[in-house]
């Protein structure tokens, strides 16, 4: 047992359980009395025999990733519109994605406007 719970999952083979972000779906691996505030993000995770995620899952999350953006298009990019929307996307998505399609996200929208020729370079980026 570690500070938080048990540390390896003996169904799944990772570090399951200490502080940090939690998924719903992993949570269930540390036991039902584990608290929320153990459980540990998927970028904590040792790799001991850890899967990718399935066709099913990777589905999931890819859903939950377009509602969420589709959200956020209609509603100018205020995330305060899109709230339930995020937490879906975040508890059907391996944490590593949820950076990358977040990052994704910026760089998209960055190029959108470089190409339409609305870029403007902040205040420091123009005196360099």
């Amino acid at each position: 047992m570690g500070p938080g719970g048990p540390l390896l999952s003996p169904s799944r083979g990772f570090l399951l359980c200490k502080t940090g972000w939690h998924s719903n779906r992993l949570l269930g691996d540390c036991g039902p009395h584990t608290p929320v505030s153990t459980a540990l993000s998927f970028e904590h995770f040792i790799a001991v025999g850890m899967a990718a995620p399935s066709m099913k899952e990777r589905q999931v999350c890819w859903g939950a990733r377009d509602e969420y953006w589709k959200c956020l298009d209609e509603n100018l990019e205020d995330a305060s519109q899109c709230k339930k929307l995020r937490s879906s996307f975040e508890s059907s998505c391996p944490q590593q994605w949820i950076k990358y399609f977040d990052k994704r996200r910026d760089y998209l929208k960055f190029k959108e406007k470089f190409e339409a020729g609305q870029f403007e370079p902040s205040e420091t980026t123009a005196k360099s």
